[in-house]
């Protein structure tokens, strides 16, 4: 069976996910079984999942993924260096996956992502130094990266693919495969631009929507969210929301920041994963200027004025959870992911996993004693992890939950 490889986290899955899964189709044929790593809990961008990751797991199973394998929660709230180096790993390790795809704002330049991903793979002395000099002059990681590019292949169109967010993990999925030392064939895809509803976008729609009194949740979800996602997947959502499993959002956590004692520890709150260079200052010495109503509105206006160029928002976000999760900087550096998690599966994913056990080079999961094959110190640490990052997000939830260590497979 031809088998392709998808890093994503479908916070929800939406019309773009949709298209990305019919392109592979008819790239590969209805007959290409499709793995998935996804986050669970908490994504990339340092926000909680929309909904709870069953729904979100049902949802991509009943648009035609066939199996999802969960990326540890510790290298999704790191950089998306860390991110895409994660997912990489665990396709591989599956030993099933033979291709990747990935949608890019620059798809028509694949040799160009490529020839970027082989420069950025090694570095060298001029880029290091130069982008030493502009994170000097005041710029954020990702800006110097960019302007160092420019300089150092005299090409603008290199550091304009690293002004888009999917071309930037695009970019970094190749380079994880050249480090990697695997060949993993990759197939850039164009993005879906039939409605202007981005993944955020569709997030504060949902926030919006559940708002106001929760009889109207409903219907508000419907209205606002049609055009933008699939039946089954809009369906997905609102069963969640009904079960009280959504809406999920940032500024829920922001009572934790009174509550937890990391946030008044110094010492502490700078061995934090994303906290070094003064960030754990910044958020020290912005809490007095918390308005004490939690609002929203309040909450996020906060952490942008913590935020600056060398601090984006994005990093703000991601290191606001690592430290309510406190997960160390020590904890996942130059480490990578111990096991393979199941989340679901569908028939077609129920032969993939079949054949995975006899290629698999890391522990599969699909029950609670399979656990007990994960045994170093760094494995136990990212099985708590993936624990306590989804019981913390069940913690904001209005009604009754059962612990994450309790989680079942989704099959469809």
């Amino acid at each position: 069976m031809e088998t392709c490889g998808i890093i994503s986290e479908f916070n929800p899955f939406h019309r773009g996910h949709g298209e990305l899964i019919s392109q592979v189709r008819e790239k590969f044929s209805e007959r290409v079984g499709i793995v998935a790593v996804i986050s669970a809990s908490f994504t990339q961008r340092g926000e909680p999942a929309l909904y709870d990751i069953s729904h979100r797991v049902r949802a991509a199973l009943n648009e035609g993924v066939d199996l999802l394998i969960e990326i540890p929660p510790g290298f999704v709230l790191d950089s998306a260096e860390s991110f895409a180096e994660a997912g990489i790993n665990l396709l591989q390790a599956s030993g099933i996956v033979r291709n990747l795809a990935y949608g890019s704002e620059d798809n028509e330049f694949p040799e160009l992502i490529k020839d970027l991903a082989f420069f950025l793979a090694d570095e060298t002395a001029e880029f290091k130094l130069l982008l030493d000099q502009n994170i000097r002059r005041g710029l954020g990681y990702a800006a110097a990266r960019q302007a160092a590019v420019i300089e150092c292949l005299h090409d603008q169109r290199a550091g304009d693919i690293l002004a888009n967010s999917n071309s930037i993990l695009a970019v970094e999925y190749e380079k994880a495969i050249l480090r990697s030392g695997k060949d993993l064939p990759t197939h850039p895809l164009p993005l879906y631009r039939k409605d202007q509803f981005s993944a955020n976008k569709i997030r504060e729609l949902a926030a919006e929507a559940v708002s106001g009194k929760p009889e109207a949740g409903k219907a508000n979800l419907l209205r606002l969210l049609h055009p933008c996602m699939t039946t089954s997947s809009l369906s997905e959502l609102i069963s969640a929301y009904q079960a009280q499993e959504a809406v999920v959002v940032l500024h829920h956590f922001a009572p934790l920041l009174y509550s937890q004692p990391i946030w008044r520890d110094r010492k502490l709150l700078a061995s934090i994963q994303g906290m070094q260079n003064g960030l754990a200052e910044r958020f020290i010495n912005h809490l007095d200027k918390l308005d004490s109503n939690l609002s929203a509105e309040n909450f996020y206006d906060w952490l942008e004025s913590i935020a600056t160029r060398v601090f984006p928002l994005s990093r703000v976000r991601r290191a606001l959870l690592s430290a309510m999760l406190n997960i160390s900087q020590a904890d996942f550096q130059n480490s990578k992911p111990e096991f393979l998690r199941i989340l679901g599966f569908s028939k077609r994913g129920q032969t993939l996993l079949s054949y995975m056990k006899r290629t698999a080079t890391l522990p599969i999961i699909t029950r609670s004693s399979d656990w007990r094959r994960v045994n170093s110190e760094s494995g136990l640490r990212q099985k708590n992890l993936c624990f306590a990052s989804g019981n913390l997000w069940k913690s904001r939830l209005k009604g009754p939950h059962k612990l994450e260590e309790t989680r079942q497979i989704v099959r469809i």
